[in-house]
């Protein structure tokens, strides 16, 4: 148990490990598997003999996706009924313009996950190519640095942003809870229709922040294959470094490609979820302001777990918005990287033309091969993420 335990969330990798690189994203495939987010079951590779996964029986996996689908949508239409029967009875819906907003919100909360269980059944073998694609990159190139890497990815990946979704929803189980007065029935429809899908949101961006995590240590290896060449060069061919050189610009062009490749596959699967998690996030960081004013000013039954419950939601909105707009900056960051290195192989003194024609086709190429994610190309999902919608939403 100790050892496993090790395996997947230890910040530190033995020399007597082999760890692979798929293996880190097992943690995240168990809590997806729970939630219905990945209907394929999978057997990850040990590290040894193989590097990819294969399809086990999906029975299991396929029998949450299905059945997570009727329970939202039944306690969805629950939910309308209750509102439209009972809506004066809660704080947060007695006015007439809370209740518009709280009935959107729980709207598009259904929304998303109608939109992301549809895009993981018609993608499913999609992710299964991109992670044994991911595994193929990573295996032709993992040299240099691959325990750093590697340790480095572990520790942002199962000891940051899986432990994260508990500390941030516990909160707000706790303070609905508190604040329903023990009706069981309404606690029942508000996890159900508004803290579980938020919960799918919350786990399906991080799917996805992941995948980019995995795109951006790929591109990390790339950036050491080619220090390694610069050192080469600025050693004048020297046989130590020649003999350490496994591969040649060429062959790190072609790697370089195929893994922005990934970083398409990644995007065109995720935009359709991320552009209406977008919708969902501006909307409440809109309502839930005008929520907690108009209990404040106008509501004498307007309690403090109201107030709790709303502040954590709009924390939940903003750590989204972080995280989608930090994918694209540790991209991009890391392209600039690869950039500064191609520059700096000397060109000059001795001039091997092969190496000379292939940098500057590197060059060249980098300008044409946009790392930047985007959501069907109307904004970048970078640092620019808020102002950008927010000019959307108001055109």
């Amino acid at each position: 148990m100790s050892s496993t335990l090790t395996k997947y969330f230890s910040p530190f990798i033995n020399h007597e490990e082999e760890l692979c690189l798929l293996q880190i994203f097992k943690p995240l495939y168990v809590l997806l598997s729970a939630l219905g987010l990945f209907p394929q079951s999978i057997e990850f590779p040990d590290g040894k003999l193989k590097t990819n996964v294969n399809l086990k029986n999906s029975t299991i996996n396929s029998t949450c996706t299905m059945l997570m689908i009727p329970v939202i949508h039944v306690f969805f239409l629950f939910h309308l009924q209750e509102l439209y029967m009972s809506s004066k009875d809660n704080t947060l819906t007695e006015g007439t313009m809370t209740l518009i907003n709280y009935t959107v919100a729980l709207i598009i909360q259904v929304l998303f996950c109608t939109v992301s269980f549809f895009r993981v059944i018609r993608d499913r073998k999609i992710y299964i190519t991109i992670l044994n694609d991911m595994a193929d990159c990573w295996e032709r190139i993992a040299m240099g640095k691959r325990r750093l890497i590697l340790g480095r990815l572990r520790v942002q990946v199962n000891c940051v942003l899986l432990p994260s979704v508990l500390p941030i929803l516990l909160p707000l189980l706790i303070s609905q809870y508190a604040g329903m007065k023990f009706n069981i029935w309404k606690v029942i429809l508000i996890y159900l229709t508004f803290d579980l899908p938020e919960l799918i949101q919350f786990v399906m961006l991080i799917f996805y922040f992941v995948l980019v995590l995995i795109i951006v240590a790929l591109l990390k290896n790339i950036e050491e294959e080619l220090i390694l060449i610069l050192h080469v060069a600025k050693n004048n061919q020297n046989d130590s470094f020649e003999a350490d050189m496994r591969m040649g610009v060429g062959e790190i062009m072609k790697e370089y490609v195929k893994t922005l490749g990934l970083k398409r596959q990644v995007n065109a699967a995720f935009q359709t979820s991320i552009l209406v998690a977008l919708v969902s996030i501006f909307q409440q960081l809109v309502a839930l302001p005008h929520m907690m004013y108009h209990g404040l000013a106008f509501q004498t039954n307007f309690s403090t777990c109201d107030i709790i419950d709303c502040s954590v939601w709009m924390v939940n909105q903003l750590l989204k918005i972080c995280l989608l707009a930090r994918s694209g900056d540790l991209l991009t960051t890391q392209v600039n990287e690869i950039g500064r290195t191609i520059h700096n192989i000397p060109i000059s003194g001795d001039p091997d033309w092969k190496v000379i024609l292939e940098v500057q086709h590197f060059s060249s190429l980098m300008i044409y091969q946009d790392a930047k994610m985007t959501v069907y190309g109307f904004f970048p999902l970078d640092a620019t993420l808020l102002f950008n919608v927010s000019f959307w939403i108001n055109v």
